[in-house]
This record gives structure tokens, sequence and C-alpha cells, in this order.
């Protein structure tokens, strides 16, 4: 026995909490898959209505030309394509097939006038049971497609689909598994612990009630006559202990249930506040707090009157729906706060039972989640914008890069026995122009991603050569640096150049940082046994607050000359290696730039 529990009672509870624990974690994992292919249809069928509105426009323009050669020769719609692919980390292709099924245009040019092969719809993963579905997503070199027809003059003209393919898809859905399997192996032996306890507890005294029940019956057959009135008193007083403890147990449980609800209410982003018939407020969560302006607390009980200011929006809207007993939805209103106006989207609707209304409950949307959609839209047009650059790019800098070789060699050609510091000025200019034509590459790369080139590397040693070519550059203004690298440090898994233009990047912003000169601090450690840390600080100028959320947005920069490129690739290279970037500043002290790379597994 443990703790007074038998075995059979101890195997039942042991069986009755791996069974909630193993139920509760599939359901999750269930849910966890749901999300991650809803996530790439919606992105899919995102990316499909731009490339059909592009291809549209094309073909509305050439009506009695070929189809076919009208949107081979449309150059919009070119950097389009190979844009989207990169737009989605899930995406593994994009083409536009006719009728026939005949590829007119992929991102992989050379698969162009071949037949498409038929892929299975992504939208058919979603109306898998979730284990045939898991099953699917870890099945190995599959993939799914997403289609959305294409018309012409009102005839169906072709398709447009986009491949997904279920190696990306379980990259963003091992993390998430993963921590659901640990959380679950931590949570079985609490729960077992906890259940075990609950269940000597509980039992204990019902043993107890039981043993002196049965020996009370005992007693009173043995001396041949009833129980005495003490006796009837006992067993009645234990009879109501227990249906006291009972009371207790389901009030508990329902105080624990109450608190679960308002912690569950408490995290969403829409603001929930409900009303009873009288127009007094009876509960709303932490989002509609901060829309209030006051505590829970101080107002539940009170009228809608007593609770908002006298001119605040809502009131208006409350006054009219309880008027006249209609319920409405999206109303947009303007709330002011103290951080500024904010909108929102206003909903009310009338809690009814059989007979009558019992009250209402009004939730309050905040639009940033539609502004963040906007966004993401405005971000895929600057992308394709960036995709038409870059073919004017390789032409306008590769062609003078290769001039420059050319004329380098012929000019070593001609000089018979150079000296020695003019054949080492000739090896610098012939390295730099090498570099120059890498970090082209890097950009090409960064604008259409291909797949990584992973080598172990020492970063250590890549960031002392960066930190080596920019002190001799930026001495003469005054500037140094100073490093602290750690010797312990392991391999980490990279492509090189792509890295090494990243710390480049982020060093040479450093220098263009302090106008006055300065020191730039190279750092770097081990954290949490899985992530190499570098930390870049310099003591510059600083970024103001309202501009730290924007300095990763492509286009974005505040130098008279910038681009707006450089940061934005440093933080596409870092994801695309699954690390993460974080930045810190203050006006006038400096700014300090922290990266994180996982590190080798082999080591």
């Amino acid at each position: 026995m443990w703790f007074g529990i038998t075995r059979k009672e101890a195997l039942a509870i042991t069986l009755l909490t791996v069974l909630v624990v193993v139920t509760t974690t599939f359901i999750h994992v269930s849910r966890l898959t749901t999300l991650v292919v809803q996530e790439a249809i919606r992105q899919a069928q995102l990316i499909a209505k731009q490339l059909y509105t592009q291809s549209s426009r094309s073909l509305s323009r050439g009506r009695d030309a070929n189809p076919s050669e009208i949107l081979r020769s449309d150059r919009e719609l070119r950097s389009l394509l190979d844009a989207s692919v990169g737009y989605s980390p899930h995406l593994l292709y994009a083409l536009i097939a006719d009728q026939k099924g005949t590829m007119i245009f992929h991102s992989e040019r050379e698969k162009e006038g071949s037949p498409a092969p038929e892929r299975p719809s992504l939208e058919q993963l979603l109306s898998l049971n979730p284990i045939r579905r898991f099953h699917a997503l870890y099945e190995e070199g599959k993939i799914y497609e997403s289609k959305l027809p294409l018309s012409l003059d009102n005839r169906p003209f072709g398709s447009i689909r986009l491949g997904v393919a279920t190696s990306l898809l379980r990259k963003e859905l091992n993390a998430s598994v993963g921590k659901s399997l640990g959380l679950a192996g931590l949570a079985l032996p609490a729960a077992w612990l906890v259940a075990m306890g609950v269940g000597a507890l509980i039992l204990k005294p019902m043993r107890r009630f039981t043993r002196e029940t049965n020996g009370g019956r005992r007693d009173a057959l043995s001396s041949g006559g009833s129980l005495g009135q003490g006796d009837e008193i006992g067993e009645l007083t234990s009879q109501l202990q227990l249906l006291g403890e009972e009371v207790q147990v389901d009030r508990l449980r329902m105080l624990g249930e109450k608190a679960q609800l308002q912690q569950v209410v408490d995290h969403l982003e829409d603001g929930i506040v409900l009303f009873t018939q009288d127009r007094r407020a009876l509960f709303f969560n932490k989002a509609a707090e901060v829309i209030v302006g006051r505590p829970l607390e101080e107002v539940v009980g009170r009228s809608w009157d007593d609770m908002l200011r006298p001119f605040h929006p809502l009131r208006p809207l409350l006054h009219h729906a309880f008027e006249q007993r209609a319920s409405f939805r999206n109303a947009a209103v303007t709330i002011p706060r103290d951080d500024g106006n904010k909108e929102f989207l206003v909903s009310l609707f009338f809690v009814r039972d059989p007979h009558r209304a019992m009250g209402a409950m009004v939730v309050l949307k905040d639009l940033e989640s539609i502004k963040t959609l906007q966004s993401l839209i405005t971000y895929s047009a600057k992308l394709t914008a960036l995709g038409r650059l870059t073919s004017g790019m390789a032409h306008e800098v590769k062609n003078p890069l290769n001039a420059m070789m050319i004329h380098l060699e012929l000019l070593k050609e001609r000089l018979d026995v150079p000296a020695e510091e003019v054949q080492q000025s000739l090896e610098v200019i012939g390295s730099e122009i090498r570099r120059l034509d890498r970090v082209v590459q890097g950009f090409l790369r960064f604008i259409r991603p291909e797949e990584l080139s992973l080598r172990l590397i020492d970063l250590n040693t890549l960031l002392r050569e960066v930190a080596t070519l920019l002190e001799t550059e930026w001495q003469k203004e005054g500037i140094r640096f100073a490093s602290q690298f750690d010797p312990t440090l392991p391999l980490i898994p990279a492509d090189e150049e792509l890295l090494r233009q990243a710390f480049l990047n982020i060093m040479l912003n450093a220098c263009q940082a302090m106008p006055k000169g300065g020191v730039v601090s190279i750092s770097t450690e081990m954290e949490e046994w899985e992530f190499a840390r570098v930390g870049i600080a310099d003591t510059g100028i600083g970024i103001p607050p309202e501009n730290l959320r924007k300095i990763y947005q492509l286009y974005y920069t505040t130098k008279p000359h910038g681009s707006g490129i450089g940061l934005s690739l440093v933080y596409r290279v870092v994801h695309m290696h699954n690390g993460s970037i974080e930045t810190s500043s203050e006006v006038g002290r400096g700014t300090t730039m922290i990266v994180r790379l996982p590190v080798s597994r082999s080591r």
C-alpha cells in the first residue's frame, strides 16, 4: 500500500493519469498540425491571388497574341514568381500551367515546357484525421499543391500551382511538437504524484466512515438491538460531514474552473465585456480592462453609466443596442488611450435563454491584426520591386567586375617582374574584386534564396577576419575594435559567405554610427548549451526608440545615401540559419546587437 492506497487503486489512478496526459498531448499536437497546414494554405492562397492578378493583367493587355507567349514575356510576372518562392518558408516552387498541364511558367526555368506532375491538394491535409495528417506531414519526399484556376475570356485557360513540401512544414512543426512532448514528459510524473496524493486524501476518510458504519452495525447486531441515540447522531453527523466535504470539493473545483476560465479569457487579444439585463457590468477580461480604464474589481455590479466616462465612444452604441434590443457587428470606433487613439471593431450579442434575454456580451477587436496583414502585402510588393532591381543589378555590377578582372590579368602579364609591393597590391585588388562578386551573389541569394551551403565554421575566426578588414579602413577615423572571444565556442553549421556578409553589415553600421570615433566591441559566448551568442556594440549616436522597430524593414534607412537593404539582409540570413537577432539602443550612448546561432550538435 502507498499512503493507504491498494495496488488496484494505484494501478487505476496511474492508468487514468497516463490516459489524461496522453489524450491532452494528442489533442494539442493535432491542433498544432492543423494550425501549421492552415498557415501554409493561407500563405499559398495569398501568393496565388497575387500571381492571378498579374497574369490576368498581362492577358488583358495582349488579347490577340498567344497567351503563353504573353505570360512568358511578362518580366513583372517573372519577378513576382521568383520573389514568391522566397516569401513563404513553406513554398517549394510556383508554376503556371495551361489547360493541358504543360508548364508555361516555373520558378525553376529549366522545367518550363514540360508536363506538370499531378500532386495531391494541400487542402486535402485538413480533411484527414489527426493521425493520418501527422503521418502525411512526416512522409519523406511528399509534395502538396495549392491550385487556383486561371481563365481567359471567361473560358478555362490553365491554373496557378504552388508546391509545398512536407519537409518544410516539418521544420516549423518539429520545434512545437518537441516542446509538447517534453512538457507531457514532465507533466506525467507530476500529475501521477498529485493524483496519488489526492486519491489517498479522498479514500482515507471514506474508509474510516465505512469502518465506523460497519462497526456500528456489528455492535448493534451483537447486542441484539438497534443503535442508540448517540450512535445514530454520530452516523448522521458523519454523513453530513461527508456531504459537506463533497460540497467543499465541488466549490473548490468550481473556483478552480472559474480561475482557469478567467486565465484563458485574460489571454485573449480581443476585449470581452459581459453586461446583465439591467446594464450592469458582470465581467470583462484584461484586454477590455485597458479599454475601460478601470480594474474589474472597481466596477463589477455597477451600470455602464458609472463604468464609462461621459463621452466614451461606446456609450451611444450600447445605449442604442439595449433600447432597440438589437445586436450589431463590427462597428468601427476610435477609443482614446494614454498611448494615443486606437481603432476597434465593436460587436454586441444578446445572451438569451428560451424565454428572455439574460444580458449582453460586447467584443472589441483590435484592428492591429488587419494592419499587420496589410503590412505583409506591402512587404510582398516591396519584394517584387526588389526582384526587378536584381536583374539590372546583375548586369550593371557583374559586367564591370568581369572587365576589371580581365584588365587586371592583362596588367599582370605586361609587368615582367613587378616589385613586391606592386605584386601585393595587385593581389589585394584581385581579392577585393572577387569578394565584391561574392557580395553580389549573396545579395541575389537574399532575393531568391537557395539551399544554404552549410559547413562547420569557426565563428571566432570569421568575426576576427571581418573586424581586421574593417579596422584597416576605419582606424583613420578614430575607430578601433575590441574583441573578447570564447575559446571553447564549438563550431557552428553555417553558410560562411552569407554569414560573413551579415556580420560585415552589422560592424559597418556600427562604424558609421560613430562619426567622432569610438570602440566597436565584439564578444562571443555559449548560451544555454544550444546557441552561440555574438554581441556587437558601438559607442555611437544610438537609435531613437520610435525607429528601433523599423531598422529591419526593407528599404528603411536614416542615412542620406543608404539603400535600406543591409539590415534586412542581416535579418534574413540570421533566420535562414535558424537563429535570432535582437537590438537595444540608447540615444547618445550606443547600440548593441545580439545574434544567436545554433551550434553543431556533433560536438
